[in-house]
């Protein structure tokens, strides 16, 4: 059973009494020790402005959350910088000629002005909707917390931000090619290491351990970069691996994720290469600095001493931006770049979807086994993770059908969709267990078991098809989604050159006719699908 998490770990009461303070550094909120060393939330800048019942009411919930331990003191800095910032400028700047003055006056009127104020600031829609999450975080904690009555479906708009995944650029895994260069970079580096000839600063050097770990593993990046010294553990029955044990916030709980270990080495650089050898090497080269660290960042891995001048003695540990500083500076020195020529983009949250993607196909498709290893459920993995990125979307566009109008007549072929398939058990796509057929309708273009026969039959599931690409594309006409829309252009435009060099006009023309009438059940029910998919989150 899920955690029920306790947001009012604290009377109610008590912080209505303290939101009624009048003392300045009651508008502080003091933070515990923490991987981004943020030491406090200061909301005495908006004091004296006009709208001080709303600075006691964020101070007094972000307090508050703080006590009850289920928020991160990150998330909460993120609350105040990207939720209280912009709404208390909209109050005092924004265009409302009678701004509520407390958060028991406030409509949904305003909260529409509040998010239109925001979309015309930041119009490219992403950033608008972190904004406007932020501050819609803050107003159901002050909902619970009795500092306003109105209910939350009469305050706050339903999905406001419509799409807004859609739009939003995600992360993409990097390609096999990508992964071999930086794969040789690190190991590069991690010979330098171990021989004491790395040349770059001791950020960098902590930099490519973690890279290691994380294309090993696919931690996510906080927990990556929170490990402790006693992450390393034996593995219960299996000597080939260890554990490394992380903590995941949002989990609340610790995660265990194997790792290979092995007594192979790598012949010209004579050290393991293996990912516990890696950790026990950052653990290895950081054990002096554990010793004279500071408390709170005694325990932790990835230590190294700050290089800045008038900081050489100061001994720090990595937060996920000076990771991000160091990985690029790992780059850059290497002169790494993407396929596509420019300078490749590295991130630890790229490695992890990369690994997943991986697991995928290593898994042919498995997403309950990939989302188990993991760490997280199926829906996340298929939301977040395996998407279709620019080399899928090529992979995809790559029309291998075979024309068949006489030569495979009398064969057994399996009807799809799309049209037929030569072995819909054993095809490059099907799951091959003997017994289950394929069902991977969207790339039977891109496979070579798929056959089109020359009837209209078979032509009427493949014109089909390409209608309904037509009609996924008058659904997305914004600019993100240009590559997609020529994706889907060059495949309706290969289906239409394909059919007109392998079949009679008269026949092409009955069989467009026919899907354009009536088209196949499956692509029929699929546009109904979608066209009720979208119209759902446009209506909220």
């Amino acid at each position: 059973m899920a955690r029920t998490k306790n947001y009012k770990s604290i009377a109610v009461a008590d912080f209505v009494v303290s939101a009624q303070r009048h003392e300045p550094d009651d508008a502080v909120i003091e933070l515990p020790p923490n991987p981004r060393s943020h030491r406090m939330i200061d909301l005495r800048p908006w004091l004296g402005r006009g709208f001080d019942e709303w600075t006691w009411a964020f101070a007094a919930v972000i307090r508050a959350l703080l006590m009850s331990g289920n928020f991160s003191a990150a998330t909460l800095v993120s609350f105040n910088a990207n939720g209280v910032k912009n709404f208390m400028t909209f109050l005092v700047d924004g265009p409302l000629a009678s701004p509520p003055v407390r958060p028991s006056e406030i409509k949904m009127s305003d909260l529409n002005r509040y998010i239109a104020w925001l979309r015309l600031k930041y119009p490219n829609g992403s950033t608008a909707k972190n904004y406007y999450s932020a501050l819609k975080s803050l107003l159901v904690s002050l909902m619970d917390y009795g500092f306003m009555d109105t209910a939350s479906e009469k305050l706050i708009p339903a999905n406001p931000f419509p799409m807004n995944g859609a739009s939003t650029k995600a992360e993409m895994p990097l390609s096999p090619s990508e992964m071999q260069r930086l794969a040789s970079a690190l190991k590069a580096d991690l010979v330098a290491i171990h021989h004491d000839r790395f040349a770059g600063r001791d950020s960098e050097a902590i930099a490519v351990l973690i890279l290691l770990i994380a294309m090993r593993t696919g931690i996510n990046t906080t927990p990556l970069i929170e490990m402790t010294r006693d992450c390393l553990q034996p593995h219960p029955f299996m000597p080939s691996m260890m554990l490394v044990k992380t903590f995941k916030r949002r989990g609340k709980g610790a995660q265990a994720q194997s790792i290979r270990q092995t007594q192979l080495r790598d012949a010209q650089s004579l050290i393991p290469m293996d990912g516990v050898a890696v950790l026990k090497k950052a653990l290895g080269m950081t054990d002096s600095l554990a010793q004279s660290a500071p408390d709170p960042i005694k325990n932790r891995v990835w230590l190294y001493r700050a290089g800045q001048q008038g900081w050489s003695d100061k001994i720090t540990c990595m937060t996920p931006c000076t990771a991000a500083a160091s990985i690029k500076a790992v780059v850059s020195r290497h002169g790494l770049s993407a396929d596509d020529g420019t300078p490749l983009r590295v991130t630890l949250a790229a490695l992890r979807k990369t690994m997943e993607n991986r697991l995928w196909r290593l898994s042919d498709g498995d997403l309950i086994a990939v989302a188990s290893v993991m760490g997280h459920s199926p829906q996340v993995a298929d939301n977040h993770y395996l998407r279709l990125d620019d080399r899928t979307k090529t992979e995809g566009a790559r029309f291998i059908g075979e024309a068949l109008p006489a030569k495979l007549r009398g064969i057994d072929l399996t009807s799809t969709p799309t049209g037929s398939c030569k072995d819909s058990l054993h095809g490059s796509r099907a799951p091959k267990d003997g017994s289950t057929h394929c069902a991977e309708f969207t790339h039977c273009l891109g496979c070579p078991s798929y056959a089109i026969v020359g009837t209209v039959k078979d032509l009427h599931r493949l014109f089909s098809y390409q209608g309904f690409l037509r009609h996924e594309m008058n659904y997305y006409t914004s600019d993100e989604w240009a590559d997609w829309r020529n994706h889907h252009q060059n495949l309706i435009a290969m289906i239409d050159q394909f059919t007109a060099e392998h079949f009679e006009p008269a026949l092409l023309l009955e069989a467009k006719a026919s899907a354009r009438e009536a088209p196949h059940p499956f692509w029929a029910l699929r546009s109904q699908q979608f066209q009720a998919a979208f119209r759902g989150a446009h209506a909220g």
